[in-house]
């Protein structure tokens, strides 16, 4: 799969009305803030893995939004943002939540308890020459069993070619793992279903 990181900036910004919408109407906000522009101050949200800030019941929680075109029953979590040299969100990110966005269902997860199980227990146990040998195929998906805790847990590891019109190219790696698997493991997650 070849991602175009321009295509997919775009696409995102089509989301955010979806986003806001759920937020007023289903969530019930007091106050959205978005950090979508080029500021300097906007940028320094972003790279800390925060889209937006919201208010809800008097309590403000920094947004991490990810959206997908289906829902597949579970969580990507992106394991290298730039492969070799550079973490994905999971290990810079600082939100209070990632709100996961498919069409028929929105998740929010707990930052918290989604990073300290998966920087703690789960990626060090998956093997680093999965992770190349994704990277040297130039796949898009691959398939793996993984032991963890007394029982076999399917797996995708996900790679997404990112280009941008200058040329520059990067390489973005992550893992895909059912959201009850993630939630057997103590991550704090609830699903509202939009139909």
């Amino acid at each position: 799969m070849e991602h175009h990181f321009n295509l997919s900036l775009a696409h995102e910004q089509a989301q955010m009305r979806i986003a806001d919408a759920f937020y007023r109407d289903i969530l019930k906000v007091s106050s959205i803030k978005r950090f979508n522009s080029d500021s300097k101050a906007d940028m320094l949200m972003q790279k800390q893995d925060v889209d937006v800030i919201i208010e809800l019941n008097g309590l403000f929680y920094r947004v991490s939004e990810k959206f997908r075109d289906k829902d597949y029953g579970d969580l990507y979590v992106e394991i290298f943002s730039k492969f070799p040299d550079t973490y994905g969100w999971l290990h810079t990110g600082s939100p209070n939540a990632i709100l996961y966005f498919t069409p028929f269902s929105v998740y929010w997860i707990t930052h918290k308890s989604l990073s300290e199980f998966c920087l703690r227990n789960f990626f060090p146990l998956i093997p680093s020459d999965w992770i190349s040998q994704l990277f040297d195929s130039h796949e898009t998906i691959m398939h793996k069993k993984l032991f963890f805790n007394h029982q076999w847990v399917d797996l995708n590891l996900i790679q997404a070619h990112n280009n941008l019109p200058d040329g520059t190219s990067w390489e973005t790696i992550g893992v895909a793992v059912l959201f009850s698997f993630f939630k057997q493991h103590g991550v704090k997650v609830k699903k509202w279903n939009l139909i």
